[in-house]
This record gives structure tokens, sequence and C-alpha cells, in this order.
């Protein structure tokens, strides 16, 4: 059996390549953070596959034939420590967490945030930097809600937590119940509310160079804006677009076994 794969950068990408592993007989596809791995039997069909997309940034890897499912998803899914988090996928009941700590529970599933992967990593990092108690805080792209528990957890006073997709908000809901958490507001979109001192921003670059201006204008002056999901080769379209409006703080770099992932800490000025 061979497993491709393959990054995409927005909604159209993903379809396609859905589309094109049906229409090549794939066996299977498992969905993590803006990265799709699609399973094959026959080296014919992955070849007719990879002539579809025509894309350079696919990854091919021959792998045993027997794959037991179930105990894949939970290797994959394990313990992660991000100080002073210890982030526990909901199938582990057994964790002990010392005091000083804060425990989220996440439960994995096809949405994305379960603390993995470098995007949202990074992310987790930043706000432990710059969450200060009583922040007004927006999280766009919540997806499993992860990063707007987490901004609650160090004292945030208010999050709204904003996501396009349906599935997504319905698992985010899951796991604020699991975090005991009350101050996050589910949305799909970001409406009226503005004047915000923190906003994460964990998406596609497209999505965030279209948000741009809808960004400036949510953020209050000094607020603190934290942007992921961008590939290193983004990182000069991004420090483009934000040059104006926009002071960079800071940035992070964290690679996976396959791709180079870059986050920005801007303030507003």
């Amino acid at each position: 059996m061979w497993q491709v794969k393959i990054p995409y950068c927005n909604l159209e990408e993903k379809e396609k390549i859905i589309l094109s592993s049906f229409l090549n007989n794939s066996k299977g596809i498992e969905e993590q953070e803006r990265e799709l791995t699609v399973f094959f039997d026959s080296l014919n069909d992955l070849e007719g596959f990879q002539s579809n997309l025509n894309s350079k940034s696919i990854f091919i890897e021959k792998i045993s034939e027997k794959i037991d499912w179930l105990s894949r998803w939970k290797r994959f899914h394990k313990v992660i420590k991000i100080d002073p988090f210890i982030i526990i996928p909901s199938f582990k009941k057994d964790i002990k967490v010392e005091k000083r700590k804060k425990r989220i529970i996440i439960n994995p599933s096809f949405a994305f945030g379960t603390g993995s992967h470098p995007t949202t990593r990074m992310c987790i990092k930043f706000l432990v930097e710059v969450t200060k108690r009583g922040d007004k805080v927006l999280d766009l792209g919540c997806g499993s809600g992860i990063l707007a528990i987490a901004a609650e957890k160090l004292g945030a006073n208010y999050v709204l937590a904003v996501d396009i997709d349906d599935i997504a908000l319905k698992e985010a809901k899951k796991n604020i119940s699991k975090n005991n958490c009350k101050k996050i507001t589910l949305s799909h979109t970001m409406g009226d509310d503005n004047n915000f001192d923190l906003i994460v921003c964990n998406i596609l670059l497209n999505t965030i160079l279209e948000l741009k201006s809808d960004l400036k204008k949510s953020l209050k002056v000094n607020g603190k804006l934290i942007l992921s999901g961008i590939l290193e080769e983004q990182e000069e379209e991004v420090r483009k677009a934000f040059l104006k409006d926009f002071k960079l703080l800071k940035t992070r770099r964290l690679r996976d076994k396959n791709y180079r992932w870059v986050s920005f800490l801007y303030e507003r000025t």
C-alpha cells in the first residue's frame, strides 16, 4: 500500500484532492491540519492521482498493507505538553496533571486543532506570552476550539470563536463543555463585534489576506494579532501584506516531517 501526503491552501484545493482520490480508486483518506493523506493499493492509481494534481508538494511512501485504523488513530493522538498546558485526548482517562499545569481535553475529530500540528503549537505559545487577565479575544477559524479554550484558561474574560464549518462548531461546543469553559461564544461570523485586545488567526493564507481589513478594524490600537497556518515559502507575502498598520513583534518557526511553518505576532499601530 502507498500513502500520499499533500498539503492544501484553500477549500478548492482540498476538494480537488478528494475528487481526484475518488476518481483514482483510493482506499481511504486521513485528514490532518491543512494536509490530506490518501492511500492507494495500486501504483497505477497513485500515478494517476499524482498526474491529475500536478503538485510539487507531494510526499509518497510505501507502507504496510495491513492497517489497524483504530490503533493508528489512537497512536497519532498523544498527550501534548506546551507549558503550562497538558493537552489530553478525550479517550485517555488516566492522565494525572500537576497542580501548576492547566489541563485541556480535546476530542480528536475532523475539526482542526488537537495541539499536535506546528501551527497550533506556535499559536498556543504566543497566547501564553501575550494573553492578559480580562482580555477580549477573537479566535478566527476556531476548529476544535483549542485556542479559545487556552485563551480562557489563561485569563481571557470573553472569547469569540468563529468558524464557517458547522462540523467544527459542533466539535468546538463539545470540547468547550468538556473543559468547563463559560466565557466562549461560538459563531459562524465575526458580526459587528470589535475592539478586541487579541486576535488569533490559525487559518489558510488566502483567507488571512482576505481578512486583513477586518482584522485591522476589529483589533484595538496596541492590540496583539497572532497569525499562523503559513508555510515558510509564504512568509514574504504575509510580511508585505501586514507592513502597514501592524508592527511585527516576533516570529516562530517549527517544522514537521515534511514542511516548514512560520507564525507571526503583530501589534496594531
